[in-house]
């Protein structure tokens, strides 16, 4: 019984997969401010948080399947690490969490913005030289603010002298790309976005791959391009921020087919 009613469940089973898996640094320059049941916080000129080169990883994954005769989306996974420090004298006094800063005083600071994106996505425009894609996702940050006021901490205030602010936020949003090939240039340009009342976020890629297939089945592509993300959250989790990265990246990747 069971056997007779797969067919019908799921159809083009037989048609090939292809599974693109790609990685590389990525420039991350912080602006903006952060505040946690306080006073907004510059990331650069309170926290002094420092730009970084961090890295980012995924796969993509496309296939012909469908569902009771319905197609089902492709899917793409993505890494990206934000992670960065910083010390150096507070500009203004502000609030944070149990603590409390001094203009001038000196700051200790450790800030985590990892980033874990899952997409569905379908590509209803498949030409010989453009690709034009579109779905839903959902963003899951991790997030860890830390703030230790050395000030306080060599008057022996150790117990009020620091603090802590972790949170898990999911952020769902709309996605669009379109890409394009010519030869062995692929140029590409994507976004992912989403607002909610004075909530939102945008992250954003332009770029351009070059692809080559080294043996049957399976091609190897290098590639590069720049990325804006803006996040702008309003008390959530007692968390307010707006906060601004942006560089350059650079990317490998290989391509399999089966």
């Amino acid at each position: 019984m069971l056997k007779r009613a797969l067919p019908f469940l799921f159809v083009s089973v037989a048609a090939a997969w292809e599974i693109d898996i790609f990685g590389g640094p990525q420039v991350e320059h912080y602006r903006g401010w952060v505040s946690y049941k306080g006073d907004p916080a510059d990331v650069k000129k309170d926290l002094h948080i420092k730009d970084r080169v961090k890295y980012f990883a995924g796969f993509n994954l496309h296939h012909n399947l469908s569902l009771l005769f319905i197609p089902l989306p492709d899917v793409r996974v993505e890494y990206l690490q934000v992670k960065s420090d910083g010390y150096g004298k507070a500009r203004k006094s502000f609030t944070f969490g149990g603590i409390k800063v001094y203009a001038q005083d000196k700051v200790y600071s450790k800030f985590r913005f990892n980033q874990f994106d899952t997409t569905f996505y379908y590509t209803p425009l498949s030409l010989k030289f453009v690709k034009a894609s579109w779905g839903v996702g959902l963003k899951v940050i991790d997030l860890k603010v830390y703030i230790r006021s050395e000030t306080l901490n060599q008057l022996g205030l150790t117990s009020i002298g620091s603090t802590t602010k972790t949170a898990t936020i999911y952020l769902p949003y709309l996605y669009g790309a379109i890409r394009g090939n010519f030869l062995f240039l692929k140029p590409f340009a994507e976004g992912k976005a989403l607002k909610v009342g004075t909530n939102y976020f945008y992250d954003l890629r332009i770029g351009l791959t070059l692809s080559k297939e080294v043996v049957k089945n399976v091609s190897l592509s290098l590639g590069g391009g720049y990325r804006l993300q803006r996040y702008r959250v309003d008390d959530i989790e007692d968390v307010s921020a707006d906060v601004r990265m942006k560089g350059v990246f650079a990317s490998l990747g290989v391509s399999l087919t089966f």
